[in-house]
C-alpha cells in the first residue's frame, strides 16, 4: 500500500509506493491525462461505480486528497473527520471543510 495516482478519466489507480517526497504526478497509461497523486489511505472504488467516483473528483477537485480532515470541537481540541460515503455527502463536506 502507498501513494495513488488517479485517473478521473479512466477511473484507474496506480500505487505509487510510501514515500510521498519521491512522489510525482504521471500521465495516465490508458488515456495519456495527466493523473493526480493522491494520500495511500485513498480506496479506489470499482470502475463501474460511477457516482463513487463523481464523488472522488468532486473531493479531489476541491483540494481533498484523502489527506486527513480535522474539525476544531474546542480550543486546543481536535477530531478527525471521516470522509463521505457519497456524492450529497461530499457537497456537504467540501462547503464545510474546504480551506
Amino acid at each position: 500500500m502507498g501513494y495513488k495516482n488517479i485517473c478521473l478519466e479512466c477511473r484507474t489507480s496506480y500505487s505509487k509506493g510510501n514515500d510521498y517526497e519521491n512522489q510525482t504526478e504521471s500521465n495516465c497509461p490508458q488515456c495519456g491525462k495527466k493523473m493526480i497523486l493522491v494520500n495511500h489511505k485513498f480506496k479506489p472504488p470499482k470502475k463501474s461505480e460511477s457516482k463513487s467516483w463523481e464523488m472522488v473528483k468532486l473531493l479531489v477537485e476541491n483540494g481533498f486528497k484523502f489527506q486527513a480532515v480535522y474539525e476544531q470541537i474546542e480550543k486546543g481540541v481536535y477530531l478527525r473527520v471521516n470522509y463521505p460515503r457519497n456524492l450529497s455527502e461530499a457537497k456537504g463536506f467540501v462547503k464545510k471543510y474546504k480551506p
